[in-house]
């Protein structure tokens, strides 16, 4: 027979049992309003995205910076060239000095510069007078026949001379394989190196043709 204490007791467990539940749903809409480390949680979603853009804008900003220098040098090359009317060995490392300083404050260790002279013969076929370079094996050889490119063919005027500077400077960026890892691939870039490369054209200002003085018994024209 159920007396009065057993109700007493089935209603205190039913009420303790409400208010576990009641807890556990106050604990539930809690969590659901909680709004602390979702700013966190942000951050941690977007910061990867964030560094590949910085990272992009790194190797974007310093090839673009790069590339204005290497289009400088190979005008002063040709330039300071044009306004000479011969040059000797200490006046090619003067000029090359001089392109190199262009490169400032980036490496110039791996930057290759040639300076060259190309005449024009009646029929406007140009052959190279003389070449230097600042590196083994990159000079034009003398005598071989030079080829304008389509935009420089109007230069081609017989019996004159031409004055070429040109610059070939590997740009290596670290960042560039980072990103190539990450399943990014950069236009241009070669196992991690973009090759820029410039020349420009000069007409002698002072003589129709600069001498390349080697020597005393040496001079070429």
């Amino acid at each position: 027979m159920t007396t009065a204490e057993d109700i007493d007791e089935l209603s205190q467990k039913a009420g303790r049992g409400r208010g576990r539940f009641s807890a556990l749903a106050d604990r539930l809409r809690a969590f659901g309003r909680a709004r602390e480390g979702v700013a966190a949680i942000e951050f941690a979603l977007i910061l990867p995205v964030m560094l590949l853009i910085y990272l992009g804008m790194v190797v974007l900003t310093t090839g673009i910076a790069i590339d204005r220098k290497v289009s400088t040098m190979a005008y002063t090359l040709a330039d300071l060239t044009a306004r000479a009317q011969a040059v000797t060995n200490n006046d090619r490392d003067l000029m090359f000095s001089a392109a190199r300083a262009i490169l400032a404050p980036y490496a110039t260790t791996n930057v290759t510069l040639v300076l060259s002279s190309v005449y024009f013969d009646n029929n406007g076929r140009a052959t190279v007078s003389w070449s230097d370079a600042n590196k083994a094996g990159a000079a034009l050889t003398r005598g071989s026949t030079y080829v304008l490119p389509d935009y420089a063919t109007s230069l081609a005027m017989p019996n004159s001379s031409l004055i070429i500077g040109q610059v070939t400077y590997p740009y290596a960026e670290g960042w560039v394989g980072v990103l190539t890892s990450l399943g990014f691939s950069i236009g241009g870039f070669q196992n991690g190196v973009l090759t820029m490369r410039e020349t420009s054209y000069m007409r002698p200002r002072l003589v129709p043709r600069v001498a390349r003085v080697i020597n005393d018994s040496t001079i070429y024209q």
